[in-house]
């Protein structure tokens, strides 16, 4: 059994050094995550990984953005530092394509709040409507990885 084991992690370590497109670990430090711009219309991305499986983004809002429906994505929202209001799901009506699977704008209504703080993490399903809401004089930085559906 001892010599199957070796063959067959021998094997496998010759498919992982043959096969050039295996993945490669992508590491970001808090210091880089600390680097993000200042908003501008209240809001500023830095966008840390644009791969085959996920895009990961970090996110700084000092006012309340559009709404948005992502067709083909998933949302993952970790929240770094800051508070503000998830509106997610419901109707919307109002909202218009901006590329291709992807809609911003208009008015969500029936949709349901959740209050997020440093450390929460919000799962959004590709095709529900969802709008970050930030009080008056505060903001939210959240790290976001986008998957696909």
């Amino acid at each position: 059994m001892k010599r199957l084991m070796a063959l067959l992690s021998i094997g496998w370590a010759g498919f992982c050094l043959a096969n050039d497109a295996a993945p490669k670990v992508e590491y970001f430090s808090a210091a880089q995550l600390a680097h993000i711009a200042q908003p501008v219309d209240g809001v500023a991305a830095k966008q840390f990984l644009n791969g085959p499986g996920s895009n990961v983004y970090i996110v700084r809002r000092d006012k309340t953005g559009e709404a948005e429906v992502h067709l083909a994505l998933n949302d993952i929202f970790v929240v770094k530092s800051g508070h503000a209001k998830i509106t997610v799901g419901g109707q919307i009506a109002g909202n218009h394509e901006t590329a291709p699977t992807e809609w911003r704008g208009g008015e969500i209504t029936g949709g349901t709040d959740y209050s997020l703080g440093p450390g929460d993490v919000l799962f959004i399903p590709a095709g529900l409507p969802h709008k970050v809401l930030v009080p008056p004089k505060a903001s939210i930085t959240y790290v976001t990885v986008k998957t696909p559906k």
